[in-house]
């Protein structure tokens, strides 16, 4: 494929393996008199400012005779060039060891990154046709490596370095680039070309991985129906020891996860948890090709990427998309209907046990995703609700309503679908009222007293009577152990309970939140505490549910902490646990197929 003839050309290269730099070369062709440029400063798709200028090491310029162009820094993300006749090339180095998803990240095996990361904007000519040099390293250990991206490219085979282009701005920079060295699955599906990009060794079942993925990808092209809006798409894949993190882009996703929870070739056909949410998070970004890339809330169309874009719509973005993310997973066949409602138990236990959802709405929570959701702290449970998780139990509730109020002849699939032909298709952003207006309008079904309660008060959402009336009974029990995350019963429960999240240390318990109006919380107990004694006996991860059901409820109780150093105890009287544990049970099988299906 011929590439169309630049204004706007990039060349990058890794510059130094060990200080993890890029050297980015951008040409202007054609610069206006006091050109600006500018580095964005947070990345669509996750909503907090991240300042990517900051990693920007020097930048120069020079005129096409070779001679230094003045370069004016305005502030923190833009520099001004002072005019000159002809071409301008500006030279710069960004610093590359954040690994994240939205990041850009250089070690010896792979050099990753996100054109929000690399590319400086030349302010007034996004619309221009961009170009990309991606330069072949020749470093030690980098003579084999490859290129991962779904930029379009006029080399004449694929991966290779080279050539690579976009019609404009909002284009280039919405497909990462992997270099290095990677296994490449390609398979394809429903006329669309796919690649599962590996990179950071594993010893995982590829071929079941390829297998899996494709069933995911041919049921959500089969979801949407009509002419897919992609012909090509990667999942590229960062593997860590320990990892896990997602970000949608217009025909890829960049992943991290743990290469130790990939199906490994004894598994047979096993489905382990750690598979599980690998499937998920991959169906929850694939999901996102349709529902955010292409449908998405007014706010966020031709969004500005010096500032925060403020939207309360997000629950409707990322929510729909975690329901949908699991139960993809059990309509194409990969999980049980058992699995699933584990899933979905541990989804509503989360809910459950944040007490933020009694202090802010879902559509704050969206609204102030930027200074709060993505800048959490260990007050975030009792302060703040998540629009994910919520946003997934909203959407289970509306699922089940629309059922309810139409006989079963319209589900959320169909808004979903509405969604797509009205405003995926046709780029019109949606406004605050979409759904309201939509299941009055398409599908004669007014829930606007419902939808008022669920996205602007903080009243429980009632997800277990509508479970109850697809004969699904929803119960509620004490943790069995800190590690519980929901999904299952137990007669080896919790009796008592102080009310704080802890994780194991080798002496003892630290405390990581602590619940409002907790035993815990009424002593004075601390995120941060390092708890190492009950009574005088020490506590442990493992003998911590002994200690609290071996006491007696009305006594009073001292504990032992170490506080910035300071050895302090504070005296709590244990409370009966909280039942915040849930696990679903089918009890009327014909019921649960009218969600679920057969």
């Amino acid at each position: 494929m011929q590439s169309p003839k630049p204004t706007i050309h990039y060349r990058v290269s890794v510059e130094s393996l060990a200080a993890h730099t890029f050297s980015v070369e951008l040409t202007i062709a054609h610069p206006t008199e006091n050109q600006i440029l500018s580095m964005p400063a947070w990345i669509p798709g996750s909503y907090m400012i991240r300042d990517f200028a900051k990693n920007v090491i020097s930048l120069c310029a020079t005129n096409q005779s070779g001679q230094q162009v003045p370069v004016i820094k305005l502030d923190k993300q833009q520099w001004q060039l002072t005019h000159s006749n002809g071409p301008i090339t500006v030279s710069y180095q960004i610093y590359a060891y954040d690994l994240s998803v939205r990041g850009a990240y250089i070690n010896d095996l792979y050099a990753f990154f996100n054109g929000t990361n690399m590319f400086l904007c030349v302010e007034g000519q996004q619309q221009q046709t961009h170009a990309v040099s991606l330069v072949q390293p020749e470093l030690e250990n980098t003579a084999h490596w490859q290129v991962a991206t779904t930029l379009p490219s006029s080399q004449p085979l694929s991966h290779q370095f080279g050539e690579y282009w976009a019609g404009d701005y909002a284009e280039l920079i919405d497909h990462p680039v992997l270099l290095g060295e990677f296994d490449i699955l390609p398979f394809s599906t429903s006329g669309v070309d796919f690649e599962l990009i590996l990179a950071g060794g594993h010893q995982a079942d590829t071929e079941r991985m390829v297998r899996d993925l494709k069933t995911v990808c041919e049921h959500q092209l089969e979801f949407f129906g009509d002419t897919p809006p992609i012909s090509h798409y990667q999942f590229i894949t960062l593997l860590t020891d320990s990892a896990f993190g997602g970000l949608e882009h217009i025909s890829s996703t960049a992943l991290m996860y743990s290469r130790n929870d990939l199906p490994s070739p004894h598994q047979n056909t096993r489905m382990e948890e750690g598979y599980q949410t690998f499937l998920s998070l991959c169906s929850h970004e694939f999901f996102h090709t349709w529902h955010v890339k292409r449908i998405k809330p007014l706010p966020l169309v031709d969004a500005k990427l010096d500032r925060e874009n403020y939207t309360e719509q997000l629950w409707i973005y990322e929510g729909f998309t975690s329901y949908y993310d699991d139960i993809s997973l059990l309509r194409c066949g990969l999980v049980s209907q058992d699995d699933y409602l584990k899933t979905m138990s541990k989804n509503l236990t989360r809910l459950v046990r944040n007490q933020g959802r009694f202090k802010q709405s879902i559509t704050d929570s969206s609204f102030d995703a930027w200074t709060k959701f993505y800048k959490q702290d260990e007050g975030a449970v009792n302060n703040i609700v998540s629009y994910y998780n919520k946003g997934a139990v909203l959407a289970l509730c509306l699922d089940l309503l629309i059922k309810q109020h139409s006989q079963n002849k319209y589900s959320l699939d169909n808004v979903m679908r509405f969604l797509w032909q009205a405003h995926g298709k046709t780029g019109i952003g949606t406004d605050n009222q979409v759904i309201h207006n939509a299941l009055t309008s398409q599908f004669g079904i007014n829930l606007d007293e419902f939808l008022h309660s669920a996205l602007y008060t903080t009243d429980e959402l009632p997800f277990a009577a509508l479970l109850n009336q697809v004969g699904i009974t929803v119960t509620y029990s004490a943790r069995h152990g800190l590690d519980d995350k929901g999904g299952s019963q137990t007669e080896d429960n919790f009796i008592f309970d102080f009310g704080a999240q802890c994780s194991a240390k080798d002496t003892g318990l630290l405390v990581q939140t602590v619940s409002e109006g907790s035993a815990a919380f009424d002593a004075g107990l601390m995120a941060k505490d390092h708890i190492i004694a009950l009574e005088g006996w020490q506590l442990t991860h493992a003998n911590l549910k002994l200690r609290l059901n071996n006491l007696v409820e009305g006594q009073r109780v001292d504990m032992t902490i170490l506080r910035d150093k300071r050895l302090l105890t504070l005296s709590f009287t244990p409370r009966l646990a909280p039942k915040d544990s849930i696990s679903l049970q089918v009890n009327d099988q014909a019921l649960c197929n009218t969600w679920l299906g057969g």
